[in-house]
């Protein structure tokens, strides 16, 4: 004959598990719910007379190449690596404002990129009707000098100059990849892209 109180120290024993186990289940899935719908990023640039929004799908705020080989322009500009290109979004909302110029800049991570500015290929395509199309390049990073009289950092490099005199909303994608020109064979390069603007 069993033990009656072995019978019921198994049966708490397997009820204390599997509501651990379902409030684990719960957790996972809450965890996941937040982590895929997380909201994008959202950089908000205030300046007299309006706002300059740029919007990424995640923290990131620029695009990071590592132990990149030589490619050809061709076949740079087709590349959709998820590691080698970076979409985000500008957003200008005029307010009190008749006319925005604003400047959409790379600024380079110095501690992280090892391959030489000559070497490396920026380029810059804006979408339009669902097709992306070129608006910068490809080209070398070559900084500015001194700050721009739009607010470019020195050591930034400009990839737009524009106005605007209404709200827009610009979709942009961006990609880097390493000359097949170039001296370098492999290596890193970090960029953050930065807006800055003004008002009239």
């Amino acid at each position: 004959m069993k033990n009656k109180k072995s019978d019921d120290l198994s049966k708490n024993f397997w009820y204390a598990l599997a509501a651990i186990s379902s409030i684990l289940v719960i957790l996972i899935g809450i965890s996941f719910f937040l982590f895929s719908t997380r909201e994008e990023e959202v950089i908000d640039k205030k300046i007299k007379g309006g706002n300059i929004l740029l919007k990424y799908t995640n923290d990131i705020t620029g695009l990071t190449i590592s132990k990149a080989t030589p490619v050809t322009d061709e076949i740079g500009m087709k590349n959709n690596k998820e590691d080698q290109v970076f979409d985000f979004s500008l957003e200008i909302n005029l307010e009190d404002a008749k006319d925005i110029e604003y400047e959409i800049s790379a600024i380079k991570n110095d501690s992280l990129s090892t391959i030489a500015d000559d070497d490396i290929r920026v380029y810059l395509e804006k979408e339009k009707s669902g097709t992306y199309s070129k608006v910068f390049g490809p080209a070398p990073f070559e900084a500015l000098k001194k700050r721009s009289k739009l607010g470019s950092p020195e050591d930034s490099m400009v990839l737009v100059k524009s106005h605007t005199t209404k709200d827009l909303k610009e979709n942009y994608r961006l990609r880097l990849w390493l000359s097949n020109k170039g001296l370098t064979k492999t290596g890193n390069y970090s960029v953050e892209i930065v807006v800055n603007g003004k008002a009239k």
